[in-house]
């Protein structure tokens, strides 16, 4: 019995033994032929993880020619055909593959196809997949930040920077993109601190970013919250001196304004020159608010102030003020929907009947002058953000479906509005206010503005102040007036152009009417005045449009007319006219002395809105110009 038992041993330990050597064998196998992606040991996958995209593709192709099921050479092959730009063949292959395959590399690469295709949803779904796949994947982090930077959803853009900045080795790199981000956010101070961790490691970049360049940002974020000295340090690790650079010049001239110090002779024309290059650039600043305004500029300040630009947003106080109904409202597209106002303590609520069902959402914000409409903003019970199903318009005047919302709905959630982001609410506050993150987080001299105060268009004006106090030559503060044409209409273009990077613009499109900053560059006045057009050369921003046709023909017979002379033109047309030649004006052969504006710059009604919008593609409009211009009287 004994030896039965000491033999059973001996088999046992033999057998673990052969296993632990089988397994051995077999890891060393697999490490021997699979890669870190997944892709097996075979040509061409030193060749992929090298970068050589063309080389690995022929390693693929040899293989597949004697092995055509070979799934890891056509995974190898796909990847290596996206990397190259040639999507629709690399998709063709990828989608193929059994799902369990795709490793993050392989969604990632998915997402970059769809993207080069213009297809962004798709893209972002993949990147999403990605993820799942694995967290903390370089690439896909990256790409998720820049597209979601480049399409305005900057909450996004954030947290995928915040999660690569968690990633060994990409941190600086991800607290680098995470400053850019904070500044585009209106942060400063969030901006200021990511790039302080940022400047730490430069060294894992990952060649994303010029040092100079990030730290003169650095700079300007620390002036806009009063900190000139820690500004000053961040200048002086510049990798020149800084007389050698006009823009560290001006930014050093303001750490000695807000420390109050007198800026020596050469860093200050160095200084000059190059406000006097940027004339419309914001002044790294705290901001003052439009009261503080109020007392040099008394009267341009009190003509801003009752025009539409003050009075396009409301929220607090300010809401119980608006004209809503007393009574329910019944739906457009389903009478028996009814939408109800309460005006009870606290900020308006709107109540939604559907059949037994009732939603709700409490009003945070209305956009709107309320001369064309007002749409209401908001969040519901669970603190979800909604844009409203019905705006007040004025013509004709009433409660209707907002613009972009589905019409006919059958869901009895979209009666009560549109689900929208914190991204969409920022920018809709970024065109409505002076300052949208002062609203956001109700901190600020310029949360108190009316709506658009001085500073949305001159920037903020702290440094105004001081060197108004000091005397100083150079007033430090950005002034339009003395931009050229281009720049000013880039300005009102902020606002007066989509919001959305990826709406299309079609050139003559009635869609493209309401859009005047994009329009208006489109016509032959625009790109043969020598850059002299811009929008205030027919407009003052301090007041509400003129609605007088006559105004503006004189405007266009300054240029056109038969009897054109300098006296006629306008000051600021003639103070931009004066620093560039501008080539001799045609007449107009069907009538050069009056009826330019019916002709050439018609109003165009947009149903969708329920206004009319004056075209600013300056043209001949040889169909229907007539018509458009006497529906839109």
């Amino acid at each position: 019995m004994a030896n039965n038992r000491f033999g059973a041993r001996r088999l046992a330990a033999a057998l673990l033994v052969l296993l632990v050597l089988g397994c051995g064998a077999w890891l060393a196998w697999r490490r021997l032929h699979r890669g870190g992606n997944g892709i097996t040991r075979a040509p061409g996958v030193a060749a992929y993880e090298a970068k050589d995209w063309p080389s690995a593709e022929k390693a693929a192709r040899d293989r597949l020619r004697t092995h055509r099921d070979d799934r890891e050479a056509q995974r190898l092959l796909a990847r290596s055909l996206i990397r190259q730009g040639r999507d629709q063949a690399g998709l063709a292959i990828q989608l193929r593959l059994p799902d369990a395959m795709l490793t993050a590399e392989d969604y990632f690469l998915r997402g970059q196809a769809a993207l080069r295709m213009g297809r962004k949803e798709h893209a972002i779904l993949a990147w999403r997949q990605a993820l799942g796949k694995d967290n903390d994947h370089v690439e896909t982090l990256v790409a998720l930040e820049q597209t979601f930077l480049r399409l305005d959803l900057l909450n996004e853009a954030a947290r995928s920077a915040e999660r690569l900045a968690k990633v060994p080795g990409w941190e600086a790199r991800g607290a680098l993109m995470l400053g850019r981000i904070r500044a585009e956010q209106l942060d400063p101070a969030g901006a200021a601190e990511a790039l302080v961790a940022a400047l730490d490691r430069p060294d894992e970049w990952h060649g994303a970013e010029d040092r100079d360049r990030v730290l003169r940002q650095l700079a300007r974020m620390l002036l806009s919250t009063g900190k000139p000295g820690r500004a000053r340090e961040a200048l002086g690790r510049l990798g020149k001196p800084a007389a050698d650079d006009p823009e560290a010049c001006w930014l050093l001239s303001r750490c000695d304004l807000q420390e109050g110090r007198a800026t020596p002779s050469p860093i200050a024309t160095a200084a000059r020159g190059y406000r006097d290059q940027h004339p419309i650039e914001p002044e790294p600043s705290p901001f003052v608010g439009e009261a503080g305004c109020r007392e040099c500029h008394e009267p341009i300040y009190r003509s801003q102030h009752h025009s539409r630009h003050a009075r396009t947003f409301f929220r607090g106080d300010q809401l119980a003020k608006l004209d809503l109904p007393d009574r329910p409202v019944a739906d457009p597209d389903d009478r028996a929907v009814a939408h109800a106002f309460d005006r009870g303590a606290g900020n308006p609520r709107v109540q939604t009947r559907v059949g037994e069902r009732v939603f709700q959402t409490v009003v945070d914000y209305a956009f709107g002058s309320g001369d064309r409409g007002l749409t209401l903003v908001g969040h519901d019970k669970d603190d979800r953000p909604y844009e409203f199903r019905l705006s007040r318009y004025s013509d004709p005047p009433g409660w209707d479906v907002t613009s972009g919302q589905p019409r006919g709905t059958g869901q009895a959630e979209l009666y009560q509005g549109m689900r929208i982001t914190a991204d969409a609410v920022r920018r809709c506050l970024v065109c409505h206010t002076t300052d949208a993150r002062s609203i956001i987080t109700g901190r600020g001299p310029e949360a108190a503005d009316a709506a658009i105060g001085c500073e949305r268009c001159h920037g903020p004006a702290g440094n105004h102040l001081l060197a108004l106090k000091a005397h100083a030559e150079d007033p430090a503060i950005a002034r339009p007036r003395l931009a050229s044409g281009t720049a000013v209409v880039k300005l009102c273009a902020q606002c007066h152009s989509p919001r959305d990077p990826e709406l299309p613009m079609i050139p003559g499109s009635d869609e493209s009417v309401r859009f005047q900053g994009t329009t208006l560059t489109w016509s032959r006045c625009y790109t043969e005045s020598h850059d002299a057009l811009g929008c205030v050369n027919c407009h003052d921003p301090h007041r509400d449009a003129e609605t007088r046709e006559a105004r503006y023909e004189a405007r266009c017979l300054d240029c056109h007319g038969a009897s054109r002379s300098k006296a006629q033109e306008s000051t600021a047309a003639a103070d931009v006219r004066s620093r560039k030649p501008q080539a001799e004006a045609a007449f107009c052969p069907v009538n050069p002395e009056k009826g330019c504006i019916g002709c050439h710059m018609p109003r165009v009604r947009i149903p969708m809105t329920h206004a009319s919008f004056t075209d600013h593609f300056i043209r001949v409009h040889r169909e229907g110009a007539a018509g458009s211009a006497a529906a839109g009287r």
